[in-house]
């Protein structure tokens, strides 16, 4: 998953570093020379000393690849146009702007804005679940939080076509509890081959999402 950040201060810098340990791509863009400097040579993420509300400045860091464009910088008019401009020039599929005047909140989500938010951690949340484009998403965590329910769609061209579960090194931890094939629900058992485009449903424990991918070979 591909994410610009636009603000390089604290909320910026914090959640480009929490998303880049959770293997994201991102671009961070800080208008501050000094601040892009200190950002550049503290995070394992692309920093880009510039105006982030800018067309120019949008295209160069590839927002037209990218899944969402997050709008962090102290000025809430500023946030705004970040996200217009993303939406309306390169189609960026979700726009989160952080609002520094509550007041300005229902502003910003009549103008466009696909979710307006003031808390780092709320946003990374809302990446997690909300705005996961990726083929894992999780549904629903189960009581205690230690658990999910997670479907997994897989990709065209799939490496496992064909395969059956019982070839796959599916994680203890992990239990395929359903497949949907075309309009068709499946209860899996061992002899149960995948194809492209499967839907999955997983109960797993949320530590063992790597070790899922890893068997499956899904990709972020």
């Amino acid at each position: 998953m591909k994410a610009i950040i636009v603000g390089g201060g604290n909320i910026g810098f914090y959640l480009a570093k929490t998303l880049r340990e959770r293997e994201y791509s991102v671009t961070l863009i800080e208008k501050s020379r000094e601040q892009s400097r200190y950002c550049a040579n503290n995070l394992n993420a692309e920093v880009v000393c510039g105006n982030g509300t800018t067309v120019e400045m949008l295209e160069a860091c590839g927002a037209d690849k990218a899944d969402c464009v997050i709008a962090v910088t102290g000025r809430d008019e500023s946030n705004l146009v970040c996200c217009q401009v993303a939406k309306n020039r390169f189609g960026v599929k979700k726009t989160i702007a952080k609002v520094n005047n509550p007041k300005n909140a229902d502003a910003l989500k009549e103008l466009g804005v696909d979710i307006v938010i003031s808390a780092t951690d709320n946003i990374i949340q809302l990446l997690d679940h909300e705005v996961d484009l990726s083929s894992m998403k999780e549904i629903m965590p189960l009581e205690g939080n230690e658990a999910s329910i997670v479907e997994v769609t897989l990709p065209e061209k799939y490496a496992f076509e064909g395969k059956a579960l019982s070839q796959l090194e599916i994680p203890p931890s992990c239990n395929i509890a359903c497949i949907s094939r075309g309009g068709r629900t499946i209860i899996p058992r061992g002899g149960t081959m995948l194809l492209s485009g499967d839907v999955l449903l997983v109960v797993m424990m949320n530590n063992a999402e790597k070790e899922l991918r890893k068997a499956l070979k899904i990709k972020d």
